[in-house]
């Protein structure tokens, strides 16, 4: 973009272990001060005059990246390597699974339904989207047939879910992350370390109930 005239050269997209700004957040940084391309770890090292970035080549947005392929080197061979290469968890026919994770917008990460009638076998499709509310924004997950509606207020390191419409199947909740993402459920408030996977049953739900944050999740104006 231009800045007074100059061209400089900024990163976007979702950060996590930010110091001043919380997971999740889709974010633009300040001025690109170097690039590296870190093949050992698989991931675009960013440095700017205030901070480093680790960018993870799978979850790279590739389209709009082909448009700056100069500004990282051995372009092609990351993208050989890492396009297409997002690991989405899977669970059996029959049962839902919601994937979250602290790296993703508004915690959603994932879905995975395979009805038990499916011919084929092949996942439901769907579509994940915010709703920015008068009061309190929301997230709905739901499959194209609708079979599937899922719907929670993302908070700081929660979600709480006011819709969990499965026709009938058990849900699911998974955490990829790094961080602990807690859920506020019909079965109670259910706690994900990351790597977790639980149903959402009662006999999964906290027998304490922690006091977590409420509000939106994002404040206006995100920056470095």
């Amino acid at each position: 973009r231009e800045n007074n005239g100059e061209e400089v050269c900024i990163g976007h997209g979702v950060v996590t272990g930010h110091p001043s700004i919380p997971d999740s957040v889709s974010m633009h940084t300040s001025r690109v001060q170097a690039v590296y391309s870190d093949f050992d770890n698989g991931e675009v090292v960013v440095s700017t005059l205030n901070n480093v970035y680790h960018c993870p080549m799978e979850y790279c947005r590739w389209k709009k990246q082909d448009e700056y392929s100069e500004l990282i080197s051995d372009y092609a061979k990351m993208k050989e390597l890492y396009q297409g290469k997002i690991v989405y968890p899977s669970i059996e026919s029959g049962k839902v699974l919601l994937v979250l994770s602290n790296f993703s917008e508004f915690y959603f990460h994932s879905l995975c339904y395979v009805p038990v009638n499916a011919e084929d076998g092949k996942r439901a499709e769907y579509s994940g989207y915010p709703h920015i509310g008068t009061f309190q924004d929301s997230y709905l997950i739901q499959t194209d047939d609708y079979s599937i509606d899922l719907r929670y207020f993302p908070h700081y390191q929660n979600v709480e879910f006011y819709s969990e419409d499965t026709d009938d199947n058990p849900l699911f909740l998974e955490n990829i992350g790094d961080v602990v993402l807690y859920a506020k459920t019909s079965a109670g408030l259910i706690k994900l370390a990351p790597g977790e996977r639980k149903e959402v049953v009662k006999a999964n739900a906290e027998k304490e109930r922690p006091v977590l944050p409420s509000g939106d999740l994002y404040p206006a104006g995100i920056m470095e």
